[in-house]
């Protein structure tokens, strides 16, 4: 009988994906773009079955890869709902197209959301739209002054570190320019960038035919506005998916001098998700996930995390609206889906 997605075929027990899943997952993390033989052969799996199960992975939904376009300049919005009204607060922010994710948390701040915002609308947001969301009795807001690990930048401990430099990653890499789309690129590059917002894996051929260019000049065009920070593919997929099954927001004030050392130590594994500097880098926020909520504890209560920081404050994630600019559904088996 043919195997469904959401069983495993490895013999492991448990989970909805199989390891193969999420191994061809995190390939796609570290190239977003590439073949399905391109992976077959940089993780050493056949290249039928990674043809099969990473075609099933988009076509149902599991994962998506898109694009991130216009603003990279993003301000944190904390929100505290009026009782009985979270959802509502979080259902407002996750509906604003220029909100990347919104998530229910445990402690004071019970929504957090992240906003694309350049400096002319930093304003507007925040005298005049956030302050009219339903049900909203606090808030704060904070600018991301510099994002140290973005979620596209986030590499799981799945691959091995051979197989993650067959696939082009190198270690230590975090963090991008904030740019936001020149209004001097061409026509063809915007219309290339829209495609890419709505699928990151459109054949070249499809986007040639769309933007009536070469197929060789499209290549050349998006190695271009990769390189230059225009293009920003990421896979959304649920952490819990990939096995991670507890996320947690933290924000670690540290003492001051001491923020190079405590950035080094929280870049060095895989836990970290997203990092982010609030105005500078003695202020930071951090996405951490864990495969248990006992690795959970063990890790934000390591020296790793303690050591240079004056206070630190952990909230768990309850859940998650709107991941990578893209509303959850859930359908009739109950299944998360994009």
């Amino acid at each position: 009988m043919a195997q469904r997605l959401g069983e495993r075929d490895d013999g492991s027990g448990g989970g909805r994906l199989s390891t193969l899943d999420r191994r061809i997952i995190s390939a796609l993390q570290i190239r977003p773009r590439a073949t399905w033989a391109m992976i077959a052969d940089a993780i050493g799996e056949p290249a039928r079955s990674v043809t099969r199960r990473g075609s099933d992975l988009i076509a149902t939904g599991t994962i998506r890869v898109v694009g991130v376009n216009g603003p990279t300049r993003t301000a944190l919005a904390f929100c505290r709902p009026v009782i009985n009204t979270t959802r509502t607060v979080l259902r407002s922010l996750a509906a604003r197209p220029d909100c990347v994710f919104a998530y229910a948390l445990t402690g004071r701040w019970p929504v957090l959301a992240e906003l694309r915002v350049d400096d002319e609308g930093l304003e507007r947001l925040f005298l005049d739209e956030l302050p009219a969301t339903p049900g909203l009795a606090d808030l704060q807001v904070r600018r991301a002054s510099r994002v140290l690990r973005s979620v596209r930048e986030w590499i799981p401990d799945i691959l091995t570190p051979e197989e993650q430099a067959r696939l082009g990653y190198t270690a230590g890499r975090t963090g991008f320019p904030i740019v936001s789309v020149d209004p001097d690129i061409s026509p063809q590059d915007r219309e290339l960038l829209r495609l890419l917002m709505a699928d990151g894996r459109t054949p070249t051929a499809e986007l040639a035919a769309r933007t009536r260019l070469s197929e060789n000049t499209v290549r050349r065009r998006l190695a271009w506005l990769e390189d230059n920070h225009y293009s920003r593919l990421r896979v959304v997929v649920e952490p819990e998916d990939l096995g991670f099954s507890h996320e947690a927001i933290v924000r670690l004030d540290c003492v001051p001098g001491s923020s190079v050392q405590v950035i080094d130590s929280l870049l060095r594994g895989s836990a970290v998700r997203y990092l982010a500097a609030l105005g500078g880098d003695d202020i930071l926020l951090a996405h951490v996930v864990g495969r248990s909520i006992d690795e959970l504890h063990t890790l934000i209560s390591s020296p790793e995390w303690t050591t240079g920081v004056r206070s630190l404050d952990s909230a768990h994630l309850v859940a998650a609206v709107k991941r990578s600019g893209h509303l959850r559904d859930t359908d009739q088996r109950g299944r998360s889906l994009y």
